[in-house]
């Protein structure tokens, strides 16, 4: 095909001027500055200069991100982490599943549109089965810590919870502050590799912490005549001291420490978080939270069932 001779020259005009830079004597491309904060859009009306770029370690990337969301739907099945926790999760007389975290499992699954399966666990190995893909999702009272925070993601608090002290009255009967539990020879039971044996090691670091795991039953020690005391992670102590009254007490009123709960799931994946956050704040704004909240930490009527 023959180009007109107007045409060619156009061609020629265009590849003259693409490669100007090239060729010409000026930068190239490599070669060329930065553009200048002004001709970025910027300009400090004080004149400051930039900052030298700050020199920093290659950025850590996140992995490509799982959609639990359309996963559980897909599965048909959201599987829940719980620990025993009374009241928080329980057994009826009848052996099955109860507590203001199986509510929780339970209504969540049904807004999902899908089944639920309550899968049982320890203190010390709820989060690495979480990491783990035993489950979506922990609910069982989880208190929100620094320490937890680094390597598992919150959700909006659920509930407020306390940690109390709760008394043998045979071996400990005239212990009524603090500092009388804070002695060599006293012994109180706490749940391994949790908030409770943070706390006791650092309000009571003379005494003896008897520690505990898996389905262990941190009354017994007390009731045994092995331990002076406990700590319960509860909304109240009563329900404890109600266990035993003839045996148990609460030496003083105050709780040791006050923190809130939420449910918790693997970090990586903010529209799960996003979810609960907004099914939380639904069921809360719809009254649905408040009445299981009253019923689990205001009344004993489900004590009743047990």
């Amino acid at each position: 095909m023959r180009v007109s001779s107007r045409a060619s020259s156009l061609v020629s005009l265009a590849l003259t001027i693409a490669l100007f830079p090239l060729i010409g004597g000026g930068m190239t491309f490599a070669q060329q500055a930065p553009a200048s904060p002004a001709a970025r859009g910027y300009a400090d009306p004080e004149g400051v200069p930039l900052r030298p770029p700050v020199v920093d370690i290659e950025p850590v990337w996140a992995r490509p991100a799982v959609d639990t969301v359309a996963t559980i739907r897909m599965r048909g099945l959201l599987r829940v982490g719980v620990v025993s926790n009374e009241p928080f999760v329980t057994r009826d007389a009848k052996g099955e599943l109860t507590g203001f975290s199986i509510d929780l499992g339970r209504q969540l699954a049904a807004d999902l549109g899908v089944d639920v399966e309550f899968v049982p666990t320890s203190w010390t190995q709820v989060i690495p089965d979480l990491i783990g893909r035993q489950f979506d999702l922990i609910a069982s009272g989880l208190w929100i810590t620094p320490a937890r925070a680094l390597v598992v993601n919150f959700s909006a608090p659920t509930s407020i919870g306390a940690m109390y002290l709760v008394a043998s009255k045979s071996l400990a009967p005239a212990m009524k502050t603090r500092q009388d539990f804070d002695k060599v020879d006293v012994r109180i039971v706490v749940y391994k590799g949790s908030s409770q044996e943070s706390l006791a090691g650092r309000l009571f670091p003379k005494a003896t912490l008897v520690k505990i795991e898996g389905d262990a039953d941190p009354v017994a020690p007390v009731l045994e005549g092995k331990a002076h005391a406990l700590l319960v992670t509860t909304p109240t102590p009563k329900l404890v001291v109600n266990q035993a009254p003839d045996k148990l007490y609460q030496p003083f009123e105050e709780a040791l420490q006050v923190t809130t709960a939420a449910l918790a799931v693997r970090k990586g994946d903010p529209d799960f978080l996003n979810y609960l956050d907004s099914w939380i704040a639904f069921q809360r704004e719809g009254g649905w939270l408040a009445d299981r909240q009253n019923y689990w930490f205001r009344t004993t009527d489900w004590a009743k069932g047990l």
